[in-house]
């Protein structure tokens, strides 16, 4: 390591988090307090080796490829998208975030919500303005004794859960990746998302907007929760359906709803903004000077770290390995990923075991890495915003997944293939893959149905009754639906049973045009797909 290492601060960080930058002998800090032009970057990161960026300065692939001497891209927040990360992979550059700085304020924010929706405090405050003193217009309900259900229970989900019970409230979580004996330990009752709609008088969402969780309560089950019930959301938009919210908040179905996010933000024409039972607020959820202050030490801290003992915090990418590794371990590393994250989509019930499998051929390689990735994808259908390669292992530990590796020396005919599967208080699932040529990705086995599956781009999975005309139905209604098929693939295991089709489409299709599939009678099941 040279004796003088170069950090590049860009967009305003808080002086705490430059402090800890400052206090390093050996660090040199340019603090420019702004965001960075493209072209202004590319002339300024040669010589730097650390840059930590906010929202407004964008680090694209001309920038790291400028960036000669750079080392680590640090993100104070926690998306990355104003990141190329997959350039600075290439390039062997860590890239890191701060994910955890706003857990605080997000869980206070929740809970302010809750207290303002069911004691009217907003409507009472505004009704003093008016010149009114009218109490009995404004009578709430307390929070002791009620239920609270609580969908997804992370870091945030168990702080709400941890104040929600200092106010003496019952508390039922939904969460497939923890165990039970983990909930009990926290003394909450884990339950099933259908006991939480019936139980609950009062529901908060704390899950990232994922394709399983986009549209997760409409009003088939909003009618099954309690008459009165309370609903809110700090969360992300789109994880409640709007409209049948405000159908059900006009008919009294539900008694309140608070929002901090919203499907579109800002919320411009939305009905819900106005309406006399919802409280809103402008996605607040990390708008404290806490969170801000916790973000940029978060963040300073983790590139201290990297310099000073080697250790990557909150890494976005991949673990620092040689060139040479990574180059030849690639197509392996992205094979596994995506076989975790097909073996995630498919998945159903709560976690018992996660099992990756290797053939004896591939022990010479580093299939230590290669799990990380089958966990990473597999995670990141409900967890895309916390899961990475770093952290994988230990987020599946956190949530109570056990991890089982093997090698088998089974024959078969691919030497080198990789198996997931996934075993769940709702039966198994398994998915098998293999690279060919060296850089082929083929996924050729998903729950014992053969395939030879190249998985790039959007495909509509269907499982189906083996019936006689069901490819022409499915090819109907996309056609239908203007949506063209570029390859289909069949598989079966037993004549006029169940089948398996992978149809690969130009474009994702919409969520009116999968109901419409799924509803049909020959379909047993069916979902979109995006690798």
């Amino acid at each position: 390591m040279k004796n003088t290492i170069h950090i590049l601060v860009t967009d305003p960080l808080s002086e705490e988090g430059m402090q800890i930058l400052y206090r390093q002998s050996q660090f040199k800090v340019t603090d420019l307090r702004k965001s960075v032009s493209e072209d202004e970057l590319i002339k300024i990161i040669p010589k730097y080796d650390a840059i930590i960026i906010r929202s407004e300065t964008r680090v694209t692939k001309s920038v790291i490829d400028a960036g000669k001497n750079l080392k680590i891209i640090a993100r104070a927040g926690v998306g990355i998208d104003n990141v190329d990360v997959e350039s600075s992979t290439e390039k062997g550059i860590l890239v890191v975030n701060a994910p955890e700085g706003n857990t605080i304020s997000t869980a206070e924010q929740t809970m302010t919500l809750l207290l303002g929706l069911i004691r009217k405090t907003s409507w009472a405050h505004h009704s003093i303005l008016d010149g009114k003193w009218d109490r009995k217009l404004f009578k709430g309900i307390q929070l002791y004794g009620k239920v609270l259900g609580v969908i997804g229970l992370g870091r945030i989900g168990r702080e709400v859960s941890s104040r929600a019970k200092a106010f003496g409230m019952n508390i039922l979580a939904f969460d497939p990746y923890l165990s039970q004996d983990q909930v009990s330990q926290m003394g909450i009752r884990l339950a099933s998302l259908e006991e939480i709609y019936r139980e609950s008088d009062i529901i908060t969402v704390h899950t990232p907007l994922t394709p399983k969780t986009k549209g997760m309560v409409t009003s088939k089950e909003i009618a099954m929760m309690k008459d009165g019930v309370y609903l809110i959301n700090c969360a992300r938009g789109g994880i409640y359906v709007e409209e049948d919210i405000l159908d059900s908040l006009n008919n009294g179905k539900i008694a309140g709803a608070a929002f901090d996010t919203f499907e579109v933000e800002p919320p411009i024409n939305n009905p819900l903004i106005n309406h006399p039972k919802v409280l809103s607020t402008p996605h607040l959820g990390a708008a404290t000077t806490e969170a801000q202050i916790s973000v940029a030490i978060e963040t300073s801290e983790a590139v201290v770290d990297f310099f000073t003992k080697g250790i990557t915090r909150n890494s976005i990418n991949f673990p620092s390995i040689t060139p040479e590794i990574y180059e030849s371990s690639k197509p392996f590393l992205t094979l596994c990923e995506k076989m975790g994250y097909l073996l995630g989509t498919l998945r159903e019930g709560h976690m018992e075991e996660l099992t990756i499998t290797f053939t004896s051929e591939m022990q010479e390689k580093p299939i230590h890495i290669m799990k990380l990735s089958a966990i990473k994808g597999f995670l990141e259908p409900i967890l895309s915003e916390r899961v990475n390669f770093i952290n994988a292992l230990n987020v599946a530990k956190e949530r109570g997944i056990p991890i089982k590796e093997s090698i088998t020396s089974t024959e078969s005919n691919f030497p080198e293939m990789i198996t997931l599967s996934v075993k769940t208080d709702k039966g198994l699932n398994e998915v098998s893959g293999t690279i060919y040529h060296d850089k082929d990705l083929r996924i050729i086995s998903v729950n014992g149905y053969e395939f030879e599956l190249e998985p790039v781009g959007e495909y509509l999975l269907v499982k189906n009754k083996d019936t006689p005309g069901v490819v022409g139905i499915i090819g109907t209604i996309l056609g239908n639906h203007q949506v063209n098929i570029a390859t289909m693939q069949l598989g079966r295991k037993e004549r006029g049973k169940e089948a398996l089709i992978f149809i690969h489409i130009d474009e994702k299709i919409s969520d009116k045009t999968l109901n419409e599939i799924k509803n049909h009678s020959s379909i047993l099941d069916a979902c979109s797909i995006s690798f």
